[in-house]
């Protein structure tokens, strides 16, 4: 599951990360403000993302994720480990194959300039072949398109949870969900006064970074879910740890707020370390790092993910995903 490669958000939730060193924000440039690929319908161009993502997953089955992974992403495209780092350098350091990830794409969208889109779905992982025991999750992958050039992976997040619906009945097998599309809301931002559409971009960007800290404020003011719950996509996706993928405003917020109620006095904190924008201002995308605070220490940090769309004008989160530092 290629998503899990990507930002390695694809963090697998393990206990023992809990304690590690606070993680460092590293910039990485803007490849979504580069040249738009060739126009093309929003449908075409979201099929071909999916069928990018499935290619990514049969790669990772047949030459392990290390290989496929450092195929699929970006040369930009960055992972959650203890810090966040670019993608490719971790991949060529991991032994091979790497890790046992088999995932399928069930949601998702693309931008109507053809640059981003994103995608979310099931995922199994298991540390070694023949192994029965069979752990399950979500995954969010936001993927990424230069002028002509292939579908890439720029950031990957996983979170584990308990088996869904759609989870495969035997522990080698694939996922294999129905994949609905998501249609794009507030999107084809005009150009005025002579402006390019590059500084419109850049000029999206800078209100979603806005957008992102400012959730992160009202999170520490008002509860982290009642907070989501304000900017978020009726139809929202929260991917927590140790949990179902919560779908729907409500669903999220109470998601959100149960799994910061596990600690006592748990207050979340969120920096933002990059924020992307396709050409078309409809779909975005941050990304940086949290951490719990309990009592005046740190009880949990790790890396976030928030996929937004533009609706009525203003930003909404459509994918919210936490992946504690492994």
């Amino acid at each position: 599951m290629r998503h899990r490669a990507v930002l390695l958000l694809f963090s697998l939730t393990l206990p023992a990360a809990l304690h590690a060193q606070p993680a460092t924000p590293q910039r990485v440039s803007k490849s979504a403000t580069d040249a738009p690929p060739a126009a093309g319908t929003t449908a075409g161009t979201l099929s071909a993302v999916v069928a990018a993502e499935r290619a990514y997953a049969r790669d990772a089955e047949a030459r392990g994720m290390r290989d496929a992974s450092l195929a699929a992403f970006a040369d930009d495209g960055v992972v959650f480990r203890d810090r966040i780092a670019l993608a490719k350098p971790y991949w060529a350091s991991v032994l091979a194959p790497g890790p046992l990830f088999r995932w399928a794409p069930a949601w998702g969208a693309a931008s109507a300039s053809g640059d981003l889109a994103f995608t979310t779905g099931p995922f199994t992982y298991r540390n070694a072949p023949g192994d029965t025991a069979v752990m399950h999750g979500q995954f969010a992958t936001v993927w990424t398109r230069t002028a002509n050039g292939p579908w890439r992976v720029l950031v990957d997040v996983g979170a584990m949870g308990p088996a869904t619906a759609d989870a495969p009945a035997t522990p080698d097998a694939t996922p294999a969900p129905t994949f609905v599309p998501r249609t794009l809301g507030g999107g084809s931002v005009a150009p005025a006064g002579g402006a390019s559409s590059a500084a419109v971009a850049e000029g999206q960007r800078a209100m979603l970074i806005v957008a992102d800290r400012g959730l992160a404020a009202a999170g520490r003011a008002n509860g982290a879910g009642p907070a989501l719950a304000a900017v978020a996509a009726t139809d929202v996706r929260a991917l927590w740890p140790g949990s179902a993928p919560a779908i729907g405003r409500d669903a999220a917020a109470s998601a959100v707020s149960a799994y910061l109620a596990r600690t006592p006095g748990a207050v979340l904190e969120l920096q933002t370390s990059e924020a992307r924008v396709a050409r078309a201002g409809d779909l975005g995308v941050t990304w940086g790092t949290y951490a719990v605070r309990a009592n005046g220490a740190v009880a949990e940090q790790g890396a976030y993910l928030r996929v937004w769309g533009r609706e009525g004008g203003g930003w909404r989160v459509l994918v919210d995903a936490l992946s504690p530092a492994q």
